[in-house]
C-alpha cells in the first residue's frame, strides 16, 4: 500500500527480526543465563567437596528432580498439600477482606482493631505450632490453621491500604446524591481496592505456601514437607535437594497464576506494560 511515494508498513509484510525476539524474551534470557551458571558454579563446587550428604552432584539432583513429578507418591502428597494450602487460603480470604474493608473504612474500627492486628501478626508462625496441635490433633487441622494464619494478615493490611487510597471526593460525590452505605461499599470501595487486594492474595498465598512446608515438617504425617523430613532422615541429600527446588517450581507457578488473574481483572494497569510484577 502506497500514499504520496511511500510504503505503509502493515501486519502482513512485516518481518519479525532477531532482534525483536531477542528484545521480547530479554529477562528469559537473562533468566536461563543466571541458571547456567550457578548450575556450572554448582558442579564444580560439588566436584571439589566430593561430599554428597554435604552437596550431591548436580546430575544426581536433576534425576530425582524429573523423578519426583511421576513419581505417584510424591505427586499424591503434593496434592494433598495444595489442597490444605487452597483451603487456608480461602479461608483466610474469608476472614481478611471483610476485616481489612471495615478498618480501612471505618477509623473506629481501625482504632479497635488496629493494636489486636498488629500484636497477634508480630507472633512467629511455627509459635503456633504446639497451639494448634492441641487444638486440633495432628492432620489437615494444624496446617490449614498455620497457613491461615499466616495468609490473613496481608490481606488484612494491603486491603486497609487500598481503601485509604480511595479520594474523599468519592465519598463525598456518591453522599450528595443518595448513595447508601452498602452502595458506597459495592460500588466505590471494593472496586477501589481490588489491586490491593489482589497484591494481597499473592502475597498471602507466597506465605500459605512456606508456612504449610513447615507445618508438616511437625505437624502431619503426610505432605510435601513430609517427604522432606523423611528425605533428610533417610540421609537422602539429592532427593532433598530436588523437592525443596520442585517446592520453589509449584510456588513460583501459583504466583504466576495469581499475576494473570490480577492482568485479567486490573487490565488498566498493565496498559503501558510493565506494572511492577
Amino acid at each position: 500500500m502506497e500514499r504520496n511515494g511511500s510504503t505503509i508498513p502493515n501486519d502482513r509484510n512485516t518481518k519479525v527480526t532477531m532482534v525483536d525476539v531477542l528484545d521480547k524474551y530479554r529477562g528469559t534470557c537473562y533468566t536461563v543465563i543466571i541458571v547456567g551458571i550457578l548450575i556450572i558454579a554448582w558442579y564444580i563446587a560439588a566436584k571439589r567437596i566430593q561430599n554428597t550428604l554435604l552437596l550431591p552432584y548436580f546430575q544426581e539432583t536433576a534425576r530425582e528432580f524429573f523423578h519426583a513429578w511421576v513419581d505417584p507418591k510424591i505427586m499424591s502428597n503434593l496434592a494433598l498439600t495444595l489442597r490444605r494450602v487452597f483451603t487456608g487460603f480461602i479461608y483466610a480470604f474469608i476472614i481478611g477482606i471483610p476485616v481489612g474493608l471495615l478498618m480501612g473504612y471505618s477509623q473506629t474500627a481501625m482504632q479497635a482493631i488496629s493494636p489486636v492486628i498488629n500484636s497477634v501478626r508480630q507472633v512467629p508462625i511455627m509459635a503456633w505450632v504446639p497451639l494448634s496441635i492441641i487444638w486440633f490433633g495432628l492432620g489437615d487441622g494444624p496446617t490449614v490453621f498455620l497457613i491461615t494464619m499466616s495468609a490473613v494478615f496481608p490481606l488484612v493490611i494491603n486491603t486497609i491500604v487500598g481503601v485509604h487510597g480511595i479520594d474523599p471526593n468519592y465519598y463525598n460525590a456518591a453522599r450528595s446524591m443518595g448513595a447508601s452505605l452498602p452502595n458506597i461499599i459495592k460500588d466505590i470501595v471494593v472496586p477501589a481496592a481490588i489491586p490491593n487486594i489482589l497484591t494481597g492474595c499473592r502475597l498471602a498465598m507466597g506465605s500459605g505456601w512456606m508456612s504449610v512446608i513447615c507445618a508438616e515438617f511437625i505437624a502431619t504425617s503426610a505432605g510435601f514437607g513430609f517427604l522432606m523430613v523423611e528425605a533428610q532422615v533417610r540421609l537422602e541429600t539429592a532427593q532433598l535437594y530436588a523437592l525443596m527446588f520442585m517446592s520453589g517450581l509449584v510456588g513460583f507457578a501459583i504466583d504466576k497464576g495469581f499475576i494473570t488473574l490480577e492482568k485479567k481483572i486490573t487490565a488498566w494497569r498493565f496498559k503501558d506494560g510493565f506494572a511492577g510484577n
